[in-house]
């Protein structure tokens, strides 16, 4: 059996693992998420930056159906917000 082809999957792992989703927002909508996340759940900027990483292969899967923007457009930057602090209203 060859090693490298396994090699080269766990390097591709390793980089993929590494790339942070929040770095594809504009930096003045991902300041704008974070600070209505952070408001929405009574959390600081990590704990939303956390909840906005987890959000994206969500967001990504309702995009692909036809129902929103792409992740980290201006309609998620406002409508995932709103429907979080929906969900802690009703917790």
């Amino acid at each position: 059996m060859d090693v490298a082809p396994c090699r080269l999957l766990q390097l591709l792992s390793s980089i993929l693992s590494r790339m942070d989703p929040l770095d594809d927002l504009p930096p003045e909508s991902r300041v704008e998420v974070v600070a209505a996340i952070s408001a929405a759940w009574e959390v600081d900027a990590a704990a939303a930056e956390e909840i906005l990483r987890a959000s994206e292969p969500f967001w990504n899967v309702l995009e692909d159906h036809g129902g929103v923007d792409s992740w980290g457009g201006g309609e998620f930057c406002h409508v995932f917000p709103a429907a979080l602090a929906f969900i802690r209203k009703r917790v």
